[in-house]
């Protein structure tokens, strides 16, 4: 969570109080603020972005209402809110569609580091015997999991997914990160932990995909099941 410079004491007390309150909300495992845009620091008057992180789907709803009527209460700003499932943040098997399944593959997440003294962070990513590593800006979570995506890309998926968000959460003495990913096949929400921002931020990512990257039809084109004549 980053707080604007000039947002008045009293403000912050408010947020302190909402975000106790939605912790109190049941399935709750963590709360983050966030600006009106990625990365974007809560500032005075600006629409304030909640991300809370349930450990049962099913009371996503709920605890979107409750969080909207507890912010209307606590604070005078436009609200956005957004509820996403724990997962664990590995993206999921790919699996041939033939009559006897056959594992082919799965995307690893193979490490995350910092590069170019510390400016930028690379995400590498495995899928069998390939490689793929993508780069972005370090310091934000954002430029992890654009990172993730540029790897996914290389690696042969046509990802057309950009970021909507990625915000850190604080979870006990871990850190974690959810990701938020906007695209024509709708959004994509993924949460996970990690030593490190940039690593729970692409782990995220990948979790946000897992669906997708089991779609056949989405798969590179070397990794499709072949027609039977």
């Amino acid at each position: 969570m980053r707080f604007d410079a000039e947002l008045k004491p009293g403000e912050q007390v408010d947020f302190d109080h909402l975000e106790l309150e939605l912790r109190k909300l049941p399935d709750v495992v963590a709360v983050g603020f966030e600006g009106p845009s990625v990365d974007a620091p809560v500032a005075e008057d600006a629409v304030l972005t909640v991300h809370i992180l349930v450990s049962d789907p099913e009371v996503r709803a709920a605890v979107e209402q409750h969080a909207l009527d507890l912010g209307r209460l606590h604070l005078g700003r436009p609200l956005r809110v957004i509820v996403a499932p724990e997962g664990d943040g590995e993206a999921s098997e790919v699996i041939n569609t033939t009559p006897t399944p056959v594992l082919l593959s799965r995307v690893r997440l193979v490490e995350v580091g910092l590069a170019d003294g510390g400016r930028a962070v690379e995400v590498t990513l495995s899928l069998g015997d390939l490689r793929a590593v993508g780069r972005g800006p370090a310091g934000t979570p954002g430029g992890a999991a654009g990172a993730t995506l540029l790897a996914l890309r290389q690696l042969g998926w046509a990802v057309p997914f950009s970021i909507g968000s990625g915000v850190r959460l604080a979870v006990g003495a871990a850190g974690a990160v959810l990701v938020h990913l906007v695209g024509p096949d709708g959004d994509r929400l993924g949460v996970s932990v990690g030593d490190t921002a940039e690593r729970a931020a692409a782990k995220a990512t990948l979790q946000a995909l897992n669906r997708w990257l089991d779609d056949p039809a989405r798969r590179p084109a070397g990794l499709r099941p072949v027609a039977q004549a």
